[in-house]
């Protein structure tokens, strides 16, 4: 066997490793108000960060073209991640809230959690990340 021959086996062996320690997190978003413009930003938080604006672990921002929209996080380690999307309205990177801190732009998190007193529970907005596999999340926009 040829030395290019084990470089490309040994390549294509590290890329499968690298895969599989990794999952691909397909956010499902609905009821955005398209008419409203701006972006959805949909992220994935550790339970310390959760669900800080800004302190996701992973990220992305897509601008709005529908009242429903999917946005794709790849290369997500594998892991359990709170789960939360929003419609930045007026593109300041930034949740705007009233003055209890209520929502003022449309949010969301996996599972249906609820905005009660304040934002669900790291728990109530669960996903599991696996290796190599597509995790999907169905979010509707409050």
């Amino acid at each position: 066997m040829t030395k290019s021959f084990f470089i490309t086996a040994s390549f294509l062996l590290l890329t499968y490793q690298v895969n599989a320690q990794t999952g691909t997190v397909i956010f499902q978003i609905s009821d955005i108000l398209a008419q409203k413009g701006g972006k959805v930003s949909a992220g994935i938080f550790l339970e310390d960060d959760f669900p800080k604006i800004g302190k996701a672990l992973k990220s992305k921002d897509q601008k709005v073209n529908a009242d429903y929209m999917e946005i794709t996080l790849e290369e997500v380690p594998i892991g359990t991640y709170g789960a939360v999307a929003y419609q930045d309205i007026d593109l300041n990177n930034d949740l705007n809230t009233n003055f209890v801190g209520f929502p003022k732009e449309p949010i969301g998190f996996a599972n249906g959690a609820k905005i009660r007193l304040g934002p669900p529970s790291f728990d109530a907005a669960l996903i599991h990340v696996k290796g190599g596999e597509a995790t999907k999340v169905s979010i509707k926009l409050q």
